[in-house]
């Protein structure tokens, strides 16, 4: 298969280690979009600008500020709120109500959450593309164990970008993710019934992590 940029972490990370090896390529994604936002980037007038406009959400403020340049956070969190520090006031109830609303609209948008579902957009289309051009791509996608629900519904979303492919493509993903939910279905079940006194002796083999990893499989990895 050809490795260029936008291959790279799709035959990198899809293999069955993981229950999403979407949300794998969204961590690295996402790194290095940090790592921008805490170095040059912090310095360009344009990123300066759509920080001013965006902000970031608490899961991505909590992981900037995790990291070393407390710096870049706090020159780009000075811009953000002097953009809300505009937005404070109101005369009376009418325009309270508006206030409060555009506060909501203001704090729900994140330009870090916008870049990486650009890219995570962008990989979905590419793994159908993949699909349709290299035929050995079909046997790594179907020896992963499917998708968190998120991704998977992105990937459903692109499909046709397999192009004359899309129904086989269609056909392997839903079977594919359908397989592995059953699986993940039967490891709850049998972590539930070794709580029964009757299985005690009995390993609980796979079940042992089914929660943690039927929390990736519903709702994505944690964010770091």
């Amino acid at each position: 298969m050809n490795y260029h940029i936008g291959t790279a972490l799709i035959l990198q990370e899809f293999n069955p280690s993981c229950e999403c090896p979407m949300c794998k390529i969204e961590k690295i994604v996402e790194e290095n979009i940090l790592f921008q936002f805490l170095n040059d980037a912090v310095m360009e007038d344009d990123t300066r600008a759509r920080v001013n406009k965006l902000g970031f959400c608490a899961d991505h403020f909590d992981m900037l500020f995790a990291r070393q340049n407390k710096l870049s956070v706090a020159l780009q969190a000075i811009t953000r709120t002097n953009t809300l520090k505009k937005e404070l006031f109101a005369k009376d109830a009418k325009s309270a109500k508006k206030t409060a609303d555009a506060l909501r609209k203001l704090t729900s948008t994140c330009i870090v959450c916008d870049i990486v579902n650009d890219h995570m957009e962008r990989y979905a289309k590419t793994v159908a593309q993949l699909y349709a051009k290299e035929s050995a791509f079909r046997t790594q996608l179907l020896s992963t164990k499917g998708f968190c629900m998120k991704h998977y519904a992105s990937l459903l979303e692109h499909a046709d970008c397999a192009g004359l492919k899309t129904k086989a493509y269609l056909a392997d993903l839903c079977g594919l993710q359908d397989k592995h939910v059953e699986r993940m279905v039967g490891e709850l079940q049998w972590f539930c019934d070794k709580h029964d006194y009757r299985n005690r002796e009995k390993p609980l083999g796979s079940s042992a992590d089914a929660l943690p990893r039927i929390r990736v499989k519903l709702y994505g990895e944690k964010k770091s």
